[in-house]
């Protein structure tokens, strides 16, 4: 009774592991050979115990042969359960498109905006580069509106006051 359920139970492994080298496709040319050869092989090995065997033949049991089976079987099922992993993973990146600049859209992190000159790795460019002068006022303010020195970054120069002295903004002391 023993060795037909052996029988079985290898006839059983074979078949398995033929129908998951053919029917899992996102394994390895390799494996999906290797898993119908080795299935090949235990359904082959237990037909001829089963009923190719003369009557009486004593055979020995090896219970470590069904190790193999569930081995590569659990391998073909990892290999599909990654290859899906990774057809969701590509569905769902979006390509990488240069964010549009100007027109209502801010400046990208670590990028100049439209019309303000940058330096190097998203610092404020140096005093006195392109074509403004650098800025001579006390306690590293720059004069504005005084004579000889235009208005600094498009912002337009300070009203005159009385008797046609810069008027400084609230909360800023004037020279």
């Amino acid at each position: 009774m023993f060795e037909l359920v052996y029988e079985i139970l290898l006839m059983f492994g074979g078949i398995a592991m033929i129908v998951t080298g053919l029917a899992i496709r996102e394994q390895g040319t390799g494996s999906r050979v290797l898993n119908v050869v080795v299935g090949l092989g235990f359904f082959c090995y237990g037909f001829y115990l089963m009923f190719l065997a003369p009557v009486g033949t004593r055979y020995t049991v090896f219970f470590w042969a069904f190790i193999l089976p569930v081995l590569l079987i659990v391998r073909a099922v990892k290999a599909r359960k990654e290859a899906r992993e990774e057809v969701a993973a590509h569905q769902f990146a979006a390509p990488a498109q240069p964010a549009p600049q100007g027109h209502g859209y801010p400046a990208g992190h670590g990028q100049a905006a439209q019309g303000w000159p940058q330096g190097q790795y998203g610092q404020p460019a140096p005093e006195g580069q392109y074509g403004q002068p650098a800025p001579q006022g006390q306690y590293g303010q720059a004069p504005q509106g005084q004579p000889g020195y235009p208005a600094q970054g498009g912002y337009p120069a300070p009203q005159q006051g009385q008797y046609g002295q810069p008027q400084g903004q609230p909360g800023y002391p004037t020279s």
